[in-house]
């Protein structure tokens, strides 16, 4: 037979619980926290990317001309 505890906690509350642990327990929750939100965390930059491309539209010619002018101040103009 198992005994069961439930406890309610505000996040307030497993602040302060965090802040209680170790750096390395820290680190561990950190590691966790970030496998299970990454999705999410994810998802909202590429809705931040889509709502800034329809606002600021470019297009294939725009993106092919600054790539160039960006190859050009990297590795100098051409040597055709």
């Amino acid at each position: 037979m198992s005994n069961k505890i439930t406890l309610e906690l505000d996040p307030r509350k497993v602040e302060e619980l965090v802040d209680k642990l170790s750096i390395e327990d820290k680190i561990r929750l950190t590691r966790k926290l970030e496998r299970e939100t990454w999705g999410k965390r994810i998802d909202r930059l590429f809705k931040k990317i889509d709502q800034r491309r329809k606002k600021y539209p470019i297009s294939d010619k725009e993106i092919r001309q600054e790539i160039e002018a960006v190859r050009r101040q990297i590795y100098g103009p051409r040597s055709r």
